[in-house]
């Protein structure tokens, strides 16, 4: 939906570069996304899951509303979920958009449309991008959602992983990221950009 919106207004804007409005569109989109929806239903899944008992046996979390009321109240973590949300949608939209336009450049007869093997493929290869350049903003996120954290901010996150685990501590998980997003999320295929 935030695609069908955005991607007609950028597209109006003659001053911008070739096929940039599919990747403003994906910043858009992951924007809104990410306000209205991802940042507060991620949250309250991942409070829900990582909830442990205390010693008396009780637990914090304990229904969708308390969830929700003591994280507004006490925590935070939407600039980290914005820019994960932005961020790969715009890595999505644009590499999609891109690898297809690599497709009709070289067609045997640019007047012909695209086989269907030619979008997946640009889907399934837009969606490998997002799993890799899209996996340093997601362990912050998940990190900065964690009700254990340690961290006081996204940036104190962000440098303290630099500092005490390295580079590659931003990718921890990325193959189980490349897996589910490039065969789990065929949309981006059934969309023409």
């Amino acid at each position: 939906m935030g695609l069908a919106f955005y991607k007609p207004i950028f597209e109006k804007m003659d001053f911008l570069p070739a096929h940039s409005s599919a990747g403003l569109a994906g910043i858009c989109t992951g924007i809104t996304q990410a306000v209205t929806l991802v940042t507060p239903l991620e949250m309250i899944k991942v409070r829900q899951q990582t909830d442990l008992m205390n010693a008396k046996h009780e637990r914090k979390y304990y229904g969708l509303i308390s969830t929700a009321s003591s994280i507004i109240r006490n925590e935070g973590g939407l600039a980290a979920t914005v820019v994960r949300q932005s961020w790969g949608l715009l890595v999505k939209f644009s590499g999609y958009t891109e690898i297809k336009s690599f497709f009709e450049r070289t067609a045997s007869d640019p007047t012909q449309p695209l086989s269907p093997w030619k979008h997946m493929v640009s889907g399934g290869l837009a969606n490998v991008l997002v799993g890799v350049l899209n996996s340093p903003p997601d362990v912050v996120k998940t990190r900065m959602q964690d009700s254990g954290k340690l961290y006081s901010s996204t940036w104190n996150c962000i440098s303290s992983m630099a500092r005490n685990e390295g580079f590659s501590s931003f990718f921890r998980g990325s193959w189980l990221r490349i897996v589910r997003v490039s065969i789990g999320n065929p949309n981006i295929t059934q969309i023409d950009l």
